[in-house]
């Protein structure tokens, strides 16, 4: 799987966070002139809650753009689209004011699915950053906990298209325990491999990397433009006086 070169990277990420802070100050905004008001009616209610929805949203965007430019980046586009398809569905939702009971059950369920899909993949996406480290317990707990995302994912889908199929005794039950064996590896992954890190050969020490940071910062460049610089005058091909 291809990844973004470093510059195009850089520019989508800036524009992710660009559009999530001015769509959020906006509903930000609106919310607070609301809540000046004299009273909090049906339509300041509304108001709120589509402020709330662009905040909670936009979290799960910007955890789905972390993938941006790794190898699974295909996983975060595909989560920053589905967290704002369902962001648009909740809104909508919120305003929505019509009577048709069959076209709001169909909507509902459509928005409950890109409202879960969102989570589990904003969630995803944060742990498949460690997708990279070589500890066998961290790569093997990573892959277990995504299988408990998908299990919990796969679940709640069933409870929101199929509620009548659902035991009552035995479902619930599946889902609490799954759900907590989701949670409890979200935290143990994550918290394992800053206990196990990958011991790589040749790898720079944090001293080194301190390095070249200063030195980047002391001739106004960027890490690896200075790295680049540096690696094109050691391949370059020696001058006369010195030959």
């Amino acid at each position: 799987m291809t990844t973004l070169t470093p510059a195009p990277v850089s520019h989508l990420r800036r524009a992710v966070v660009s559009v999530i802070i001015v769509a959020f100050a906006l509903a930000a905004i609106g919310g607070i002139v609301v809540l000046l008001g004299a009273e909090l009616g049906e339509t300041a209610l509304r108001v709120i809650g589509t402020t709330a929805v662009v905040g909670a949203f936009s979290v799960a965007v910007l955890c789905c753009a972390a993938l941006l430019g790794r190898r699974l980046q295909t996983i975060g586009v595909v989560g920053t689209v589905v967290s704002v398809v369902a962001a648009a569905l909740v809104v909508w939702t919120v305003w929505y004011q019509g009577d048709d009971g069959s076209v709001w059950e169909v909507v509902s369920k459509v928005t409950g699915t890109a409202a879960t899909l969102s989570a589990a993949l904003a969630l995803a996406s944060l742990l498949l950053l460690l997708a990279d480290r070589r500890r066998a317990a961290v790569r093997r707990g990573l892959i277990v906990t995504l299988g408990l995302f998908a299990v919990v994912t796969a679940l709640i889908l069933v409870l929101i298209w199929a509620p009548d199929a659902v035991d009552d005794r035995v479902f619930p039950r599946v889902l609490g325990i799954a759900g907590i064996l989701a949670a409890l590896g979200a935290v143990v992954v994550p918290v394992l491999s800053l206990l196990m890190p990958d011991n790589r050969p040749g790898t720079l020490s944090p001293i080194a990397v301190a390095r070249l940071e200063d030195e980047a910062h002391r001739r106004g460049l960027t890490p690896d433009a200075l790295v680049d610089t540096l690696l094109a005058a050691s391949a370059a091909p020696p001058s006369q006086e010195e030959r």
